[in-house]
């Protein structure tokens, strides 16, 4: 029994595992992949908001990266197809690479000229205490962020 229960989690992270490395390189495409699970739940209908898409240069070169927000799909079988107690799914299609992160909520400040991205991640992510938590992500060469358990 204590290994069947370890064998059948890592059994059903794999695809989860397998799919993080073969994201979606556009926002359209993760409209698709999104329009295509809620399909394939029960025939669900699938809809989105006018905010499922924005766009912000993180990456200072003068071109907008798309910045895609699941917390504005619903489908009409699932209540939390793209998120649950741990955030939302949030995509940012940048150059070469589409980053998925878990938020509550998110935003994107200006700091002296550079975009960052704040989010509003599950407790967990900064302590065993419940209350809140914040993560700030920078542009260079990719996301970057302060390690985890750093005082």
């Amino acid at each position: 029994m204590r290994i069947a229960f370890p064998i059948a989690l890592l059994i059903t992270l794999i695809p989860y595992f397998t799919l993080a490395d073969k994201l979606p390189t556009s926002a359209a495409e993760i409209i698709e992949q999104a329009k295509l699970e809620c399909n394939g739940l029960d025939s669900g209908e699938f809809h989105s908001t006018d905010k499922a898409v924005v766009q912000y240069d993180f990456t200072g070169d003068g071109t907008n990266e798309a910045l895609v927000d699941g917390a504005q799909f619903s489908c009409s079988t699932a209540v939390t197809l793209w998120g649950g107690s741990g955030g939302t799914f949030l995509w940012v299609v940048a150059p070469g690479k589409t980053y998925e992160f878990l938020t509550h909520k998110w935003r994107v400040v200006d700091v002296d000229g550079q975009n960052v991205l704040l989010l509003a991640v599950h407790s967990s992510q900064c302590s065993d205490d419940v209350g809140p938590c914040y993560r700030a992500f920078v542009w260079l060469d990719g996301f970057r962020t302060t390690r985890a358990g750093i005082e």
